[in-house]
C-alpha cells in the first residue's frame, strides 16, 4: 500500500475540501490514505502526487466522483439513534398537522420533508415508514421526502432501495422488513409504496444556493462535524432559508448549534432535542414570502408524486399517536413542564474560530479536502412557503475605493476654486 507524504497529504486535503467542504486537519492523513489507496490500484498509480493530477487533468470527471465517493462516510444505519423518528412520530407530525389544519381546513395537506446527506438511503426510507405507522391514511396527504447526497455511488444504492442481510439487521425491526419490503435474490428490496414517496438527487451543501424549495423538516444529521465552523455556520444559514416559518431541523444526537446558528432556538423531547427557527427569524422569513405571494410559482423541483386517491385530509393519526402514547408514557402533547431553551449569541459577538487552512501550492507536491416558533398573526397560504431567495449581496458600486477618494477631493477642490473666482 503507497505511503501519503506530508505535502501530498497538504494538497489533497485542500482539493477534497474544495469538492465536499470536509475538513480534513492533520490527523486524518490515514483516512485519506486507506481510502484513496485502491484509486491507485485500480488506475495503475504509484503515488497519490499522481492521482491529484490524474484527478485534475480527467476532462470526464470520473476520477474526481470516484474520489468523492472514497473519502466520503457512507455510515448509516436504518432508524439510527432512534430517538429523531419517536420525536417525528410522536411530536414533530401531530403539530404539523394540527397547524396546517388550522391555516387551510378542509385542504389537503402538504408535507415536505428533506433528508441532507441521506447516504445509500436507510434514513429517508426511515423516514417514509415512519409516516405510514402515524398517518391513519397516507392518501389524504400530499407527502414528498428529498435525500441528497454528494456521492453518485451512494445515491445509486439508495435509489435502487436494495440491501443486504447485514444491512437490514442494523436497525429494521422485523415487523416493518416483513410489512415494507420484500425479497430479492440475496437480500431485500423496500416495496413500491415506500419507493413513490421519495426522490434522491446529487447536491453539494457547501453550493452557495439548493434550488430545491422549501421544507416543513430537515434532517441534517452527523454531517456537520465534518465542517470547519466557519462552514457550519454557513452550512445553517442556507438551511434556515429553506426551512418553513413552523418548521423543524434534526440535526445528531452529538451535534449542537449552539454558538453557529444563532437563528434556531432548540426544543426539548423525548431525551433528544430539535430546532426551529426563533419567532423574529420566523416571521422575517412570512415577510419574505408575503411579497412575493402575487408571484408565480412553480412546484419545488423535489415533487415527484401523484398522490392517489382524492379525498379530503382528515387530520387523523394512528390510534396510539391519537391516545398521546408516546415511548415510555411521554404524552405528545406539550406539558407545562417542558422548556425550550434559546441557543447560541449574536453572530457578531462570535469570534471566528473557523479553520484557517494554510493553502497548498502544486509544486510543494510535485517535488516529493415548539414550542413552535411563535406565530406571526399572517395565516393561509403565507404558512407554505416557496423559494425564499438568498439575500442579495450588498451592491458593491456603493463601496468608495482608496483609489476613488483622491479624485473625489481633487474635484471638490477645483469647484471651491471656481467659486471663489466668481465671487472676485
Amino acid at each position: 500500500m503507497a505511503k501519503i507524504t506530508q505535502d501530498e497529504f497538504k494538497v489533497l486535503s485542500e482539493y477534497i475540501y474544495k469538492l465536499t467542504g470536509i475538513d480534513l486537519d492533520e490527523s486524518k492523513d490515514y483516512l485519506v490514505e486507506t481510502r484513496l489507496n485502491p484509486l491507485l490500484i485500480s488506475y495503475g498509480l504509484q503515488s497519490f502526487s499522481e492521482l491529484y493530477y490524474k484527478a485534475k487533468s480527467d476532462k470526464t470527471g470520473e476520477l474526481e466522483k470516484r474520489i468523492i465517493d472514497g473519502i466520503s462516510t457512507n455510515e448509516t444505519l436504518f432508524f439510527r439513534d432512534s430517538v429523531p423518528f419517536d420525536q417525528l412520530k410522536y411530536r414533530i407530525i401531530p403539530e404539523l398537522l394540527d397547524e396546517k389544519s388550522k391555516e387551510s381546513p378542509g385542504s389537503r395537506i402538504n408535507l415536505d420533508i428533506w433528508s441532507a446527506a441521506c447516504s445509500s438511503g436507510q434514513e429517508v426510507y426511515s423516514i417514509a415508514i415512519s409516516l405510514l405507522e402515524v398517518l391513519d391514511n397516507i392518501d389524504k396527504y400530499e407527502i414528498s421526502i428529498l435525500g441528497t447526497d454528494i456521492s453518485q455511488e451512494a445515491l445509486a444504492n439508495a435509489s435502487y432501495g436494495k440491501y443486504n442481510k447485514l444491512e437490514i439487521e442494523r436497525g429494521m425491526p422485523q415487523s416493518y422488513l416483513q410489512k415494507y419490503f420484500h425479497k430479492s435474490g440475496d437480500g431485500w428490496r423496500i416495496n413500491d409504496r415506500i419507493r413513490s414517496m421519495v426522490k434522491f438527487e446529487k447536491l453539494n451543501l457547501m453550493d452557495s444556493h439548493y434550488g430545491l424549495g422549501n421544507f416543513d423538516i430537515i434532517f441534517c444529521r452527523n454531517l456537520a462535524i465534518y465542517f470547519s465552523h466557519t462552514d457550519k455556520r454557513k452550512l445553517f444559514q442556507k438551511l434556515s432559508r429553506v426551512l418553513k416559518p413552523q418548521g423543524y431541523l434534526i440535526v445528531g444526537g452529538s451535534e449542537s448549534l449552539s454558538g453557529i446558528a444563532p437563528q434556531f432556538e432548540s426544543r426539548h423531547y423525548l431525551r433528544g432535542i430539535y430546532y426551529q427557527l426563533k419567532p423574529e427569524q420566523s416571521r422575517s422569513v412570512d415577510r419574505q414570502v408575503g411579497e412575493r405571494r402575487q408571484e408565480a410559482k412553480p412546484e419545488p423541483k423535489h415533487w415527484n408524486r401523484d398522490p392517489a386517491g382524492t379525498g379530503q385530509a382528515s387530520g387523523k393519526l394512528a390510534p396510539e399517536v391519537l391516545n398521546n402514547k408516546a415511548p415510555g408514557g411521554n404524552s405528545a402533547k406539550k406539558t407545562a413542564t417542558e422548556h425550550s431553551s434559546s441557543i447560541g449569541e449574536s453572530a457578531n459577538q462570535q469570534e471566528d474560530s473557523g479553520h484557517k487552512r494554510q493553502k497548498a501550492t502544486e509544486p510543494a507536491i510535485s517535488s516529493s479536502y415548539k414550542e413552535r416558533s411563535a406565530k406571526s398573526g399572517k395565516s393561509g397560504k403565507q404558512g407554505l412557503l416557496s423559494n425564499i431567495q438568498q439575500q442579495s449581496r450588498q451592491d458593491e458600486s456603493s463601496r468608495v475605493t482608496k483609489k476613488d477618494k483622491p479624485q473625489s477631493q481633487s474635484s471638490l477642490l477645483e469647484r471651491l476654486s471656481k467659486n471663489k473666482q466668481g465671487k472676485k
